[in-house]
């Protein structure tokens, strides 16, 4: 695996440690923790930033497992990640132990201590959680993400592991791209349109539901009311053959988040199409290339069993 190198590793440490003095410190004094010999679940306990993950972890009843030889790698949400994503105190209080210790399993890896010098020069590395589900893990020499989601500060050694730091929660995914797509009220049209582009054998839906990994940059709502489509019942007075065409130009056939996608890219469609992105703006804009339009990308990163689904407002080509 390759490594941090020069200045730019030295800078990331610096950074990692003034996160890290913030967030694993103990709330009385930091001395009081001693990290060669404190186990994960001291740490967590004691932690001024920990304190929602610790007691996820004693709802859990997993506080005297990671007390434990191990080794693990946890991959720690902050209280602002947690307070960001709605699970309160109060929340977690309520949650039944069984769906707490999946939330926590979800973001530990047992049996390994996992590093940061494992996880730079990784793209998409999949990794079996310890209750069974996976995360995709990617590293370069700037940051490291988990399902998408940045990883803040590295590398806090415990007795019996090493604990990351994540801005955000990671969250199996229980559907698939299409099941995604029939649950959004924002993709109703698009929904039907699915429907109705389907052909025998080949089934955009059969895809979605069971084949990829595809990244969908899927057109919400909107994008169709753009083109004079009032209602997802309009839309079968269209070409089949036309609806699977800026489907399949949607469709890239590769697992991809944000981080994934420089500025100027280029990516091949399922189709062939080249989608070509422009991230200088406010919002990261896509473009079938050929054609004279952007596309606004409203929401990304939503994922799936078998892939990933970004939002955009505008139909790439019709």
């Amino acid at each position: 695996m390759s490594t941090f190198s020069g200045n730019r590793y030295i800078l990331f440490l610096l950074i990692a440690a003034g996160i890290f003095s913030g967030w694993a410190c103990n709330k009385n004094s930091a001395k009081s923790v001693d990290f060669k010999t404190s186990t994960i679940s001291y740490i967590l306990a004691n932690g001024s930033n920990t304190t929602l993950f610790e007691s996820a972890v004693k709802q859990a009843g997993l506080d005297s497992t990671f007390s434990g030889a191990g080794p693990f790698t946890v991959f720690v949400p902050t209280n602002d990640a947690l307070n960001q994503a709605g699970i309160t105190q109060s929340v977690i209080n309520s949650t039944n132990p069984v769906a707490s210790k999946n939330f926590v399993l979800y973001h530990t890896i047992a049996g390994v201590a996992m590093t940061s010098s494992s996880l730079i020069g990784t793209k998409e590395l999949k990794v079996v959680m310890a209750n069974g589900d996976s995360v995709f893990i990617t590293g370069d020499s700037n940051a490291i993400w988990v399902n998408g989601v940045p990883v803040i500060a590295v590398d806090l050694i415990a007795a019996n592991g090493v604990l990351h730091a994540l801005q955000g929660i990671l969250i199996p995914p229980a559907n698939n791209l299409l099941q995604l797509i029939n649950a959004d009220t924002s993709l109703s049209f698009l929904s039907n349109a699915l429907q109705l582009a389907t052909a025998v054998p080949d089934s955009l839906t059969k895809d979605l539901s069971s084949g990829g990994p595809y990244t969908f940059f899927a057109p919400d709502n909107d994008a169709f009311r753009k083109l004079g489509y009032n209602s997802p019942q309009d839309l079968n007075t269209v070409n089949p053959d036309s609806l699977r065409l800026f489907i399949a130009s949607n469709l890239v056939p590769q697992r991809l988040f944000t981080y994934d996608i420089s500025d100027s890219s280029t990516l091949l469609t399922v189709n062939d199409s080249t989608l070509y992105f422009n991230l200088t703006g406010i919002s990261a804009q896509v473009q079938l290339k050929g054609h004279g339009y952007f596309s606004n990308v409203v929401s990304a990163n939503q994922m799936a069993i078998n892939g990933v689904l970004f939002k955009v407002d505008e139909i790439l080509v019709y």
